[in-house]
């Protein structure tokens, strides 16, 4: 009988055969899973395995072919290995890379999850087709969240150690996040913005959700450095610099909305359309710094703004200013 044969990365190690070739196989039953074990038609380096068996790092495992034949999702079938040569998803450009995380620069308008064409799926395809070491049974995912118009870095894991690593910054704020903003109205001086945010209920599931204050929601805090502000067609917009110190949803379209500053075009906090403009509102995180760490992270990952930012920017007469 002809079998396939994969090798256990190091995120592998440790786990149970039947839960990899779950994530592996995700199209297999438990139940076929168990039965194919029993059957010998899945192994561990050629020996019959058992239903708790565990897999060590670089252990080999068969897998019977008939059983992958109708798999999507099993790196020997979809051409990258076959002489074909691969290449990345056009969403996905990454700013910083190592083998336990990945940074991109998150494009306008694209989701980070759900359909098809998600950053998240585009990230799991260029990591098991560019990664010889690539683990049978880790996903990578996004570690924080960008709203779908909001553009810049965007942290993915690429390995267990670095996911609950940076899950663990996050959670204790160790990881500083800046992002750039187009917003209405004149800021001469810093300001601290504290409230209390909770998310709107909306009419439908399929309603988009916006974010209140309220007394009962959890704190958002956000220190607001104002780097130019113009007056353009007897309109006022300041260029500023927000320091998110939590990460609630919406939190910088909320906050920016509840102080009279909300983001320049996006009209659901309350924000004047920008004509002639390529994006509704823009936002962009342009920097993140990081504490110490035992995966190989640099003090500080920076990017310029882009060049749809710079556009409009110009178009306002800002050109002079540091960020």
């Amino acid at each position: 009988m002809d079998f396939k044969t994969f090798t256990a990365a190091k995120n592998d190690d440790g786990r149970r055969l039947d839960k990899i070739i779950r994530i592996f196989a995700p199209d297999i039953t438990l139940s076929e899973v168990y039965k194919y074990i029993r059957k010998g038609l899945i192994k561990i380096n050629g020996k019959k395995a058992k239903n708790d068996s565990h897999v060590n790092e670089n252990d080999q495992i068969q897998i019977a072919g008939f059983i992958l034949n109708s798999q999507k999702n099993n790196k020997n079938d979809d051409g990258a290995e076959n002489g074909t040569e691969y290449k990345a998803p056009a969403h996905v450009k990454p700013v910083f890379e190592n083998e336990h995380l990945l940074i991109i620069d998150k494009p306008y308008d694209i989701s980070v999850h759900g359909s098809d064409t998600s950053l998240e799926k585009e990230v799991f395809d260029y990591y098991k087709n560019s990664r010889n070491e690539a683990s049978l049974s880790f996903r990578p995912g996004p570690l924080h969240r960008l709203d779908r118009k909001t553009t810049g870095l965007l942290c993915f894991s690429m390995s267990l150690e670095g996911a609950r690593w940076f899950s663990e910054k996050i959670k204790t704020h160790e990881i500083q996040k800046k992002y750039a903003a187009l917003l209405e109205g004149t800021l001469t001086k810093t300001e601290v913005w504290e409230d209390k945010l909770e998310k709107e209920v909306a009419e439908s599931k399929s309603s988009f959700h916006t974010v209140k204050a309220s007394e009962d929601g959890k704190t958002a805090l956000t220190i607001v450095t104002p780097a130019a502000h113009v007056v353009f067609n007897n309109r006022e917009v300041t260029l500023a610099v927000l320091d998110i110190k939590t990460g609630r949803t919406h939190q910088i379209r909320s906050q920016s909305a509840l102080h009279h500053h909300p983001l320049a075009g996006d009209t659901a906090y309350g924000g004047t359309v920008i004509k002639n403009s390529k994006r509704d509102f823009y936002l962009q995180a342009f920097s993140l710094t990081f504490p110490e760490n035992p995966v190989g992270l640099p003090q500080q990952v920076k990017i310029e703004l882009s060049e749809d930012f710079k556009s409009i920017l110009k178009l306002y007469g800002i050109q002079n200013f540091d960020i």
